[in-house]
């Protein structure tokens, strides 16, 4: 997609930058990212009447669109663009926007959580499958955000998100047959 980007080594935010001649399409994905969360946090509240997985499913979807909005600078494009390299130098923004994925991160653990020890309650509002199952993507989560510090950021970074939305995935689809089959 662009010159000298490597999805290995380089951080996904990085396509969606302030130099970026992709940014358009790298904001549309964190936008999508953003509206993925705010209808599974419409579904679990319809679903399950889960005020507090619901608020948190649509913090991390505010967080996501101030990734989004708060980009981080690549003036010389994406290709090789990290904010490791970039600390000394980060303006505002790009903190803003750090400060956002860890929001996010935050979000998502506390929602993991939730899904987990909700499901050991006697009566679970959500099947108990889907209480382990968060236990197990939160770990993941948790593991895997921890790798992007080292090498190979770039591929770490993108088995975090994919962790996360598959997880995301899975809970939109209990929230929809729960509420099909009532």
């Amino acid at each position: 997609m662009v010159d000298g980007y490597s999805a290995r080594e380089d951080f996904i935010s990085s396509l969606a930058s302030r130099g970026s001649s992709v940014a358009v399409i790298g904001t549309a994905a964190f936008l999508a990212s953003a509206g993925a969360h705010l209808a599974t946090s419409w579904a679990v509240l319809r679903a399950w009447r889960a005020w507090v997985l619901a608020s948190l499913l649509f913090l991390a979807a505010l967080a996501t669109l101030s990734v989004a909005a708060f980009r981080a600078s690549c003036p010389q494009g994406p290709a090789g663009c990290s904010m490791e390299e970039s600390s000394s130098s980060a303006d505002w923004v790009e903190t803003v926007h750090g400060v956002s994925v860890a929001f996010y991160e935050l979000f998502v653990l506390l929602a993991m959580l939730t899904l987990a020890i909700g499901a050991l309650r006697k009566a679970s509002r959500w099947p108990r499958w889907l209480g382990a199952a968060s236990l197990v993507f939160g770990v993941g989560s948790f593991v895997l955000i921890g790798q992007t510090e080292g090498d190979h950021i770039g591929f770490w970074q993108r088995l975090w998100l994919a962790n996360n939305l598959a997880w995301l995935l899975v809970v939109a689809w209990a929230a929809q047959g729960s509420r099909s089959r009532h």
